[in-house]
């Protein structure tokens, strides 16, 4: 790598971290990386399948499966993300011996690798729902692409911050599952935030996810408003769950102690 600018340096060592991530988690027997897409791609099947025998449309051209699979799907990145954050450097911890391998190489490819896996079965799961006639092509694409970098992006500071406090403390650890099984309801993912009364829709409103998802139903429904974004304050969390990651794994790599 010697020449090579820092920026192509990097790109290299979160590539084969994701490689190595990928033959660790789920290998070469049986169906082997296809369990990448195929365990977001099942619960979220599973759900849609459910809401698909409501004959209740959300809006003029909301039905339940695109609307169900727009809200799931994404929250899975989330979900995943932040959970294999806990305990994301106990079996890669020997790979920081490295001089270019840092604990943000690790969490960037657990992250990409995680998103990956929801995107691909949103991408397939969606593609069917259009084929089949139970969804409509998207309204305004640019805006779902937008979502789907803006939840990457809180997700991965985030985790970041989740991985520097579970590292040694492992009571902070167990509370990282249940705190994002409860952010479920909260998240505003199965919910538009112009149905809600003007109190319910306040709490939602703290929520930076709920922002994400409507800013995700913005881009798919054509009858979806964009009344309830709000874009800096969104902002504002990414960059402060960035900043806030940042700092956390700048300490965290003095407490590390090597086998």
């Amino acid at each position: 790598m010697s020449g090579a600018s820092p920026f192509a340096v990097q790109r290299r060592v979160v590539g084969a971290l994701v490689l190595r991530e990928l033959h660790t988690r789920y290998g070469r027997e049986n169906i082997g990386y296809l369990w990448l897409i195929l365990e977001p791609l099942l619960l979220a099947a599973a759900i849609a399948l459910i809401h698909s025998r409501s004959a209740t449309h959300y809006g003029s051209d909301m039905k339940p499966v695109p609307f169900t699979l727009l809200g799931y799907c994404n929250f899975m990145m989330f979900r995943s993300i932040i959970n294999r954050a806990e305990g994301a450097l106990e079996g890669n911890v020997t790979l920081l011996y490295h001089r270019p391998v840092t604990i943000l190489d690790v969490m960037v490819a657990r992250a990409l690798l995680e998103a990956a896996g929801t995107v691909f079965a949103f991408a397939l799961l969606m593609g069917i729902a259009l084929a089949t006639g139970m969804a409509e092509p998207p309204e305004r694409p640019e805006y779902v692409l937008l979502g789907i970098g803006a939840l990457f992006s809180l997700c991965l500071g985030l985790s970041m911050v989740v991985v520097a406090v579970t590292h040694d403390n492992r009571t902070a650890g167990r509370l990282v599952h249940p705190i994002t099984y409860v952010m479920l309801p909260l998240s505003g993912c199965f919910v538009a935030l112009q149905w809600l009364p003007p109190g319910a829709r306040r709490v939602f409103e703290l929520v930076p996810l709920s922002h994400v998802f409507e800013l995700l139903r913005y881009g798919w429904f054509r009858s979806a408003r964009p009344d309830y974004i709000d874009g800096w304050y969104l902002a504002a969390w990414i960059g402060g769950a960035m900043l806030a990651g940042l700092l956390a794994i700048s300490t965290l790599r003095s407490r590390i102690h090597m086998p």
